[in-house]
């Protein structure tokens, strides 16, 4: 047992090492999931083909419903949101629909304003709106940081926020993804496995994305004004320029860049399918604005519509399926975890602690999303393990709505330590280190979200009435 606990640390502290010297999770997980099985007298073999690769079977708690294991089968939870959400991403970005919103929030909320310190508030609160409407429109978060980047640093530019900064105003809409209705991973992996809908416990859901998002205004905006007094200023370093064609690229009305993202955010309320909202935002976006679409070569009239389009929808299909594997394979690593002893030996100590099953299991959730950095690993390994002795049970004492909502938060907790994906897409793209930027992102990401799963745990278990 002492071994096999070891050997999950040393395989957690290479997993988490690696990530952050940006080697490649398609290798460094399975890589780190063997040494848990050698460590855990498992079969590698076994290990890889049945518990990293995984494989979507029957559950015993429910008949007729699938458990999710290994890296297979969070691919069949995840694919929609993440697949087909960065094509409806890019779609958003080419069409010029994302640019119009952006544009508008732009022009009315920080030209207007004179002073420099009153423009930096206006444009954390610009691109917090954005990146919420996206989010809110099924956009995936790393979708809408490719889209958000040029918006935020063009405000910098023009502001004079230090470049170091860029990296927190591109992860403003922390709470989003674990906010009622919203077409998130949190959400979809939360709905197929405890039954519950997009819209669950809507209340406490509501009341702590507004708390989030208050609180991650208040602190990038009081961070980035107490380095502007301090004389610092934006400089674009090694980042590319986004000139005045940028600036002024034609975009669609905003009415009708609103219109995707409100079809796509109603049908997965509705419907509750992300395949069908995602699609027919797709859609949507292309025939309303497919005339703003960047060229592509010298062809005319149809051809070069569908050329325009086509090189959309391939260039967004690429980024999806990166990013879907990248997630997957995290899924996959945490797979072999959980099938050691030494975990359940874990599960078991974390059960028998005399304090309230949702306290029990807010605490399995942070460790392992901490583990793992990745939600959808998190939610795919506790839930059923919170479930089956909690809510698949003759005498039910968690109701799953409320733990849906707890459980989308409290996995947007300690994912986002500095070797999550996220944070070494936004440093990168921004060119700061790490150690430059993330003290703002840590406050908004971290501590804000647990501030949020700690409210929303206290409010479900208080007044039960308002889930």
């Amino acid at each position: 047992m002492a071994l096999g606990i070891i050997g999950i640390v040393i395989a957690l502290a290479i997993f988490l090492y690696g990530a952050y010297k940006n080697v490649s999770t398609l290798y460094l997980a399975p890589l780190a999931g063997v040494i848990v099985a050698v460590t855990n007298r498992i079969n590698p073999t076994d290990a890889f083909t049945k518990f990293y690769i995984g494989v979507v079977e029957e559950s015993q708690s429910i008949p007729g419903t699938f458990e999710i294991g290994g890296l297979a089968g969070m691919l069949l939870v995840v694919f929609p949101t993440i697949f087909l959400g960065a094509i409806f991403g890019k779609v958003l970005t080419d069409c010029g629909a994302a640019g119009a919103i952006a544009n508008v929030l732009t022009n009315k909320l920080i030209l207007s304003a004179k002073e420099r310190e009153a423009q930096a508030k206006r444009a954390v609160l610009a691109m917090l709106l954005i990146e919420c409407i996206l989010s809110y429109g099924g956009v995936d978060g790393f979708v809408t940081v490719f889209a958000t980047f040029p918006v935020a640093m063009i405000m910098a530019d023009k502001i004079g926020i230090p470049r170091r900064f860029v990296p927190a105003m591109l992860c403003l809409s922390c709470g989003a993804n674990s906010a009622p209705f919203v077409l998130s991973i949190n959400n979809i992996i939360c709905m197929n496995i405890l039954q519950t809908s997009p819209g669950a416990a809507p209340i406490p859901g509501f009341i702590c994305f507004i708390v989030i998002e208050v609180g991650v205004y208040f602190i990038c905006s009081k961070m980035i004004i107490k380095a502007m007094r301090k004389g610092e200023n934006f400089d674009y370093g090694n980042c590319p320029r986004f000139g005045d064609d940028q600036k002024q690229k034609d975009h669609p009305n905003l009415l009708v860049s609103l219109i995707p993202l409100i079809v796509v955010f109603i049908l997965f309320a509705v419907v509750k399918n992300a395949s069908l909202a995602l699609v027919s935002g797709i859609l949507l976006a292309i025939i309303l604005m497919s005339k703003y679409f960047p060229k592509n070569g010298e062809a005319t009239g149809l051809g070069a519509w569908m050329g325009k389009v086509i090189n959309s929808l391939n260039e967004g299909a690429v980024s999806g399926a990166g990013a879907l594997m990248t997630i997957c394979a995290a899924a996959g690593f945490a797979g072999v975890v959980q099938h050691t002893q030494a975990f359940f030996a874990f599960v078991g100590m974390l059960q028998s602690l005399p304090i309230s099953p949702m306290v029990i299991a807010i605490i399995l959730l942070v460790i392992i999303v901490a583990f793992t950095s990745s939600p959808p690993a998190a939610l795919g390994i506790a839930l059923p393990i919170i479930a089956s002795s909690y809510i698949w049970t003759a005498a039910p004492v968690i109701n799953p709505d409320a733990l849906a909502r707890v459980a989308a938060i409290a996995v947007s907790t300690f994912e986002t330590l500095p070797v999550n994906g996220l944070i070494l897409l936004t440093t990168g793209l921004a060119q700061v280190k790490i150690k430059d930027a993330y003290l703002p992102m840590f406050l908004q990401t971290v501590i804000m979200t647990l501030v949020a799963t700690i409210l929303c745990a206290i409010l479900v278990i208080a007044f039960p009435g308002i889930v």
